[in-house]
């Protein structure tokens, strides 16, 4: 097993004592995602499903992500699994985040530890820088982003980003509508300096199921 593999097995441990209290808030989610490729009209790129479930007690926070991957020769479904803590201070909120990357197949990827740091610029603006390096190589990711509460059912967002594993800069575009508590429906557009642009649109539920 590798120290990082380590780590992330010897955090969960830890954390198990924790996850089993009483008043742990769980959340489960989920999407279904149609992508477009924007690069000549919009042909279909490709169609994919995530589910995820997460609990919540005293600032700390661990789930579990699983998201289909689209006609890959090697592997159907990629696997997150993390462990953090957050929490506000004032206006400003904060949270540190392990999270291990694997494949159904090719099983363990990569593991990455991010930081979040986000602003309340006004009542309805929030900004967020994050920023995530995988501790084995060394390679950072590092995100900068505006959220806009529209309404109180619409939420707009922008995102600009840097890749050094993917040798790229990133950016996207979004809006979400909620249909109820439940589920919302969102228009995606992303894009990066070495591929087509993509615009999706995205079907996706939360809920909480027990606890809280």
């Amino acid at each position: 097993m590798t120290p990082i593999k380590t780590i992330i097995a010897a955090a969960a441990v830890a954390a198990l004592p924790q996850f089993a209290h009483a008043d742990i808030e769980w959340t489960l989610g989920g999407a279904v995602v149609g992508a477009f490729d924007t690069s000549d009209g919009l042909d279909h790129s490709e169609t994919t499903g995530e589910v995820f479930i997460e609990g919540v007690y005293n600032g700390l926070h661990g789930g579990i992500w699983l998201g289909t991957i689209y006609q890959d020769p090697n592997d159907d479904a990629e696997i997150e699994i993390s462990l953090g803590y957050g929490g506000e201070a004032g206006k400003i909120g904060y949270d540190v985040t392990l999270t291990g990357y694997y494949l159904n197949n090719s099983k363990f990827d990569h593991a990455g530890l991010g930081f979040e740091l986000s602003y309340a610029l006004t009542d309805t603006v929030t900004g967020i820088a994050f920023a995530e390096v995988d501790p084995d190589s060394g390679d950072w990711d590092r995100e900068l982003a505006l959220e806009f509460a529209v309404t109180d059912k619409i939420t707009a967002w922008g995102l600009l980003g840097k890749s050094d594993a993917d040798a790229n800069r990133y950016g996207e575009v979004g809006a979400s509508y909620a249909l109820n508590d439940f589920t919302a429906l969102e228009l995606l557009y992303e894009d990066a300096d070495d591929s087509n642009g993509t615009l999706s649109l995205i079907v996706a539920f939360e809920t909480s199921i027990f606890g809280g």
